[in-house]
């Protein structure tokens, strides 16, 4: 029950906030309608809209560090605030640009960062609602920076264990030189880190398996003991492609939102000074 009132109140706050939204953008579309028939410059009203928006948006990654608006609100609030202010404004640029392809350098430039920020910005709320729920699934949380030193030590432990099967028989030995070093000391390669999947955990596993027609008890033990730690490799390395994957679309995300900052503000100078505003 508390589960279903939970899904409840996420669902009312969703449609509250695009509810929200819609009648802004509505409101905004009128005026523009009205300045537009007017022959008044409804682009320099959309513009304002716009970079404030930009500015809106920027101050959400800038929250923690600015201790003027890190009292307002929670970041909950703050969170819905930057998804429904960034579809929002999708509105808003294309009535800036008269729902046309801008045919200026500069404008292009505008166009390309803003469709950049904006699909990164979908793209972010996709990965950041499922990647959590994934990572949850391949067992206990692991802090990024720490996985390096995780899969070092489980490289130490391989090597011990194997030495230690080498007072009976070299056939884990071997087996370690042939499969299991680069697994435990290489990184993965590009392709699993766009793609991770499980397919060398399970023929490692697979082999493991296989050994143990030729070792004693003891060694089985041990062989067992590989196999658990072939599966916290691949646990960490799924952990380094996912959360990687978080990072690398947060950095890009970030650095073209202040890119494109930029831009707007230069684009809104000439835009005045060439246009009458600043006359």
């Amino acid at each position: 029950m508390k589960f279903l009132s939970q899904m409840n109140k996420f669902s009312r706050r969703r449609l509250k906030n695009a509810a929200i939204t819609i009648a802004v953008i509505a409101m905004l579309a009128v005026v523009v309608s009205w300045m537009d028939r007017s022959l008044l410059h409804s682009s320099f009203l959309t513009g304002y809209v716009l970079i404030g928006s930009l500015f809106l948006l920027a101050a959400f990654g800038m929250r923690k560090r600015l201790p003027m608006i890190s009292g307002i609100g929670s970041a909950a609030f703050w969170m819905q605030m930057h998804i429904y202010v960034g579809l929002g404004s999708f509105a808003v640029f294309a009535m800036h640009v008269a729902f046309r392809i801008p045919d200026g350098i500069l404008e292009s430039i505008l166009a390309m960062l803003y469709f950049v920020v904006f699909f990164s910005g979908i793209y972010g709320i996709y990965v950041t609602r499922t990647i959590p729920r994934k990572l949850t699934s391949v067992g206990e949380e692991v802090i990024f920076e720490r996985i390096p030193a995780f899969k070092r030590k489980l490289a130490r432990r391989a090597q011990t264990l194997v030495i230690e099967a080498c007072e009976s028989t070299p056939v884990l030995a071997n087996f370690y030189v042939n499969r299991l070093s680069r697994f435990f000391e290489c990184r993965r390669g590009l392709a699993y880190m766009v793609m991770p999947n499980g397919r060398t955990r399970r023929n490692l596993i697979a082999e493991i398996e296989e050994l143990d027609r030729f070792l004693a008890d003891k060694d089985r033990r041990i062989s067992r003991e590989l196999a658990i730690m072939v599966r916290k490799k691949d646990d960490l390395d799924y952990h380094t492609a996912m959360q990687g994957r978080l990072k690398l679309w947060l950095f890009v995300h970030i650095a073209i939102t202040y890119s494109l900052l930029i831009f707007s503000v230069v684009h809104g100078v000439l835009a005045h000074a060439f246009g009458g505003g600043l006359s």
